[in-house]
């Protein structure tokens, strides 16, 4: 860590990263200077990472499509980087209008060298050498997110929500005493305060805690980076760039023999695929699952039903997978034993979130009972000690999740006795 005693306090090392919303236009660019000069002016030294405006990627991937339909490729990444680096032109040029110094640095002039994988490059390792001579001159680096460079020096970009993870990654080579995450919202909730109404903004929460949430759907920050910053012990804080309301933070490891409840968080656009046997044997099913996992697909909540006509084993899977994952059933080994496959598309998984819930008996028996009483279809609970998920049609998964946030009074828990009463409920 930076943090060192100066006239006016103590000195931060701050690295902050905007989302496309908050640098939308000149005005919110406007406004992102402005939050930059704060903590300057506060004494502290500051880099920044942005992405591109909002729109911007979406309309570049737009524009590869009209030559290609491949989307891993070199030249698409070459293409897809460029909003990047507008951002971080003109958010410096702001920086200076407000007589700051800065400069902006796209992902290969730093370097941040990456995988080949292009569209989703993972970052191999970060030379912090240029960002730590601006920032010790009082220059503030202004970073082009979601971008790097190859060993052969060709550009990549690192998939979705990549800018987080080049600003967690930025943080940890500049041994940052904190990452502050801006966005549209101002911090982690119990549940998406745009469908549950009543969610509680949380103070804190652990790595693991958050990484389960990204990885199951909540959108405030992607799994990578909490990966990241689990990784190098970042202290990530998450923020708006709307208002100054006080953000959460997401820091160091759960409380030890603590069961508690986090958060309910939900993906939509999966399809339920069932498969139907006389001849199930567990050679079968794990022939089954090693064809879904080298297809590198994105599935969940396996479930194997017995009874009098057969054995039915059913999994999700995203829409979006959903034709690769039949190419690579019908290419499997024993795919000539199954009597029937039959889909059900269009629906959201839900998932609790939280901590220590296996041999928790009390809070299976009050998921059941809240099962009973929503009085719909739901299916594939799949059962850890972080993790109860479920799948509903998803026309009714918005009011599924206000039923059990209500249901489990998650809006009615304050932090300070959150471990005591989940701990005695459960």
């Amino acid at each position: 860590m930076h943090a060192k005693e100066t006239t006016t306090g103590i000195k931060l090392r701050i690295v902050q990263k905007y989302g496309g919303t908050s640098v939308a236009d000149i005005a919110r660019l406007e406004n992102v200077a402005l939050k930059v000069k704060r903590e300057v002016e506060a004494g502290h030294q500051v880099a920044v990472v942005v992405s591109a405006m909002a729109g911007v990627t979406n309309q570049l991937v737009g524009y590869t499509k009209a030559f290609s339909n491949v989307l891993n490729s070199p030249e698409h990444d070459t293409v897809t980087s460029t909003g990047e680096q507008i951002t971080t032109g003109l958010l410096s040029l702001a920086l200076q209008q407000l007589d700051l110094k800065s400069r902006s640095f796209m992902g290969w002039q730093i370097p941040i060298k990456t995988t080949s994988d292009h569209t989703n490059a993972q970052i191999l390792s970060i030379d912090p050498k240029k960002l730590e001579a601006c920032l010790e001159k009082g220059i503030i680096p202004v970073i082009a997110g979601f971008q790097g460079i190859t060993s052969t020096r060709r550009i990549t970009t690192l998939g979705r929500g990549g800018s987080d993870t080049t600003a967690v990654a930025i943080a940890a080579a500049l041994r940052a005493d904190r990452c502050d995450i801006y966005t549209d919202v101002d911090g982690v909730y119990t549940a998406d305060p745009r469908i549950v109404s009543f969610a509680r903004k949380l103070e804190q929460i652990s790595y693991s805690e958050m990484l389960e949430l990204a990885a199951q759907g909540a959108k405030v920050l992607h799994s990578r980076s909490v990966e990241t910053a689990l990784k190098h012990q970042v202290h990530v804080r998450v923020l708006s760039s709307f208002n100054d309301n006080p953000g959460t933070d997401i820091i160091g490891s759960p409380p030890l023999n603590i069961a508690r409840i986090s958060g309910i968080t939900h993906s939509i656009g999966w399809v339920i695929i069932h498969l139907e046997t006389h001849n199930f044997t567990a050679q079968l099913f794990h022939s089954l699952r090693k064809t879904i996992k080298s297809a590198t697909v994105e599935t969940d909540s396996f479930s194997i039903l017995e009874g009098d006509e057969g054995t039915r084993i059913s999994f999700m899977v995203q829409k979006a997978d959903f034709a690769k994952t039949i190419q690579a059933l019908e290419k499997n080994y024993y795919y000539s034993l199954y009597k029937g496959l039959h889909i059900e598309p269009d629906f959201a998984k839900i998932s609790i979130i939280g901590l220590s819930f296996l041999g928790k008996m009390g809070l299976t028996e009050h998921f059941l009972e809240v099962i009973k009483q929503i009085n719909t279809s739901s299916c594939l609970t799949h059962f850890s000690s972080t993790r109860i998920s479920f799948g509903v049609k998803e026309e009714v998964a918005a009011g599924v999740m206000q039923i059990f946030h209500a249901n489990f009074e998650l809006d009615q828990k304050n932090e300070s006795d959150t471990k005591e009463t989940m701990a005695t409920r459960l």
